[in-house]
């Protein structure tokens, strides 16, 4: 039978990954900054505008969904002690913040005219999705590298 008592006290295992509201926005960014990628590829192959402008509107999305999953991370890392004693949070958080820094830089560049954006904004979009995916992998769940959890720990610090 259901007993919610043993699985509250079963305890995260997921890390940052195992808190709803971080785990659904920070997928928004990803999204974004791989659009904007392959939009940025279709401009540089075609030269239509209107990949350029695609671009534009992905990376500035996608800029703010990652503000907005940074927050909600941030009071996941602030409320959770689970999370920053993980063996990779600590890093897994400075890629991500490295990624949105470049995102935002990108987006000024994609902001400008289309002919200037070439090739400066493919390969900031490049460098964001790269350090996206490396920032997943280092959130990536490893159960073998998991903190210890302690159901009594309010997550004071």
């Amino acid at each position: 039978m259901h007993n919610p008592t043993t699985i509250a006290s079963a305890g995260p295992r997921l890390g940052l990954a195992s808190q709803p509201v971080y785990a659904a926005l920070v997928q928004f960014p990803v999204v974004c900054f791989i659009g904007a990628l392959l939009t940025d590829i279709a401009y540089y192959r075609s030269g239509n505008y209107m990949w350029n402008d695609f671009s534009a509107w992905l990376v500035s999305v996608g800029c703010i969904m990652a503000g907005l999953a940074g927050i909600a991370g941030l009071i996941t890392w602030l409320h959770h002690r689970h999370v920053r004693a993980l063996p990779l949070a600590g890093l897994h958080v400075a890629v991500l913040l490295a990624a949105l820094v470049v995102a935002i830089f990108n987006a000024f560049v994609h902001s400008r005219d289309a002919y200037a954006v070439m090739p400066t904004g493919l390969i900031l979009s490049g460098i964001v999705v790269a350090l996206m995916l490396l920032a997943t992998w280092l959130g990536w769940p490893r159960t073998h590298l998991r903190a210890t959890y302690n159901p009594n720990d309010n997550g004071a610090a």
